[in-house]
């Protein structure tokens, strides 16, 4: 019974939405946006960035999943009209409708570009595009198994005019994903590899590597992101006495998350400049990930010069290795006891000498001074959306 009370609640707030909805796709834009949440995450900061690239007019953005969290409401609303569609992308009568006004406003454009990263609303969208709609498809990366949206995205393949990917890792899970699916190879020809925008604040901060280490895990509470392998990493330095501190930043409750007294949960940090004075004070973020693209905050804590020991996935051996003193990848193993014992020993290898963490800090400094020199982030999504730019 409280069921059906709260969906007749929510397809009454959809219909209440329908009059902005239709104001929204009555006005003329270049480009609309379909991103499954705002939520706090890496690839939702990247999409931030992409949508402050375009204005006059606002890009349309439709939020067409359930957000866990308001995590970047704010952001994104101040780079672009957004509609949260709640039940207008779940409800079989409200989608099919909403789907032909969509189109309707869309296909009226004189060069429009409908561009998203894993939404299955915006695929079944696109088979009622005209041929002159752009469509753009982000990807950041790929799934677990045959049921992810990289496999959902295989009938519209044809129909998608560019794919952008983060890095060569992709490029080689798209052929294999092709192959698998008997997609030509002449599609691979539409892959673009587009490097995440990196941050460079050519501020490099004091640090104590003396003192208590202070080690940042900061991340989304979800089951790729691995937080209880991190938990027992902190478990087992508690044990051997180690001089370290664990803060965790994310959508963590500390009321409802077990930790040991070497470590602290901070909850969400959204504010741009709260969260750099937590890589300030940082010497290592550990990511724990069975799976990444990229790896974002790898790349914000080195800007800070917090030197980074993450499970060897996505992009990162492309930019950080024990070779170039930058950073260390571990072996991404499935036990969680083994797992966490790797980390540990590089941890304890930080602990013991001090003189190589900071050469590591500043090596992992330099990284990103380089990276911020070679990325062209912006003039490639403005190039390959092909729209009027800020």
């Amino acid at each position: 019974m409280l069921k059906k009370i709260k969906r007749f609640a929510e397809n009454i707030t959809a219909l209440s939405k329908y009059s902005n909805i239709k104001t929204q796709l009555s006005k003329k834009r270049n480009i609309y946006f379909f991103f499954p949440s705002w939520s706090f995450g890496g690839a939702e900061r990247v999409h931030v960035d992409i949508m402050n690239l375009f204005n006059d007019p606002k890009p349309l953005c439709f939020i067409t999943d359930r957000s866990i969290t308001n995590g970047f409401q704010k952001e994104f609303q101040a780079a672009a009209d957004v509609i949260e569609l709640g039940r207008w992308a779940e409800k079989k009568e409200l989608k099919q409708h909403l789907f032909k006004k969509l189109a309707e406003a869309i296909n009226a454009q004189e060069s429009p570009v409908v561009s998203g990263w894993c939404s299955r609303f915006m695929y079944d969208l696109i088979p009622l595009l005209e041929p002159h709609v752009q469509v753009i498809d982000i990807m950041h990366n790929f799934t677990d198994d045959d049921k992810g949206i990289e496999w959902y995205s295989i009938p519209h393949v044809p129909r998608i005019n560019k794919r952008i990917v983060v890095g060569k890792v992709l490029i080689q899970q798209f052929k294999e994903l092709y192959r698998l699916n008997n997609v030509p190879d002449k599609y691979l020809e539409k892959l673009t590899v587009i490097q995440n925008k990196i941050a460079f604040d050519d501020f490099f901060p004091v640090k104590d590597y003396e003192g208590v280490l202070q080690i940042l895990f900061v991340a989304r509470n979800s089951p790729e992101k691995r937080p209880n392998v991190l938990i027992r990493i902190a478990e087992i330095c508690h044990q051997l006495n180690l001089p370290i501190e664990f803060k965790i930043i994310g959508d963590f409750k500390a009321e409802e998350t077990a930790v040991p007294p070497n470590s602290l949960i901070i909850g969400e940090v959204h504010d741009k400049t709260i969260l750099n004075n937590y890589y300030k004070e940082g010497h290592l973020l550990l990511l724990t990930s069975h799976r990444e693209s990229w790896g974002l905050v790898v790349f914000e804590g080195m800007n800070m010069g917090v030197v980074p020991i993450s499970t060897n996935v996505g992009e990162l051996s492309n930019y950080i290795s024990t070779k170039k003193e930058n950073g260390i990848l571990v072996e991404n193993l499935d036990n969680i006891e083994d797992l966490a014992m790797l980390f540990v020993k590089e941890l304890e290898i930080f602990v013991k000498n001090r003189s190589l963490l900071k050469s590591f800090s500043n090596n992992a400094f330099n990284t990103i001074k380089q990276l911020s020199d070679e990325c062209d982030f912006d003039e490639a999504y403005r190039r390959e959306l092909s729209v009027v730019a800020k």
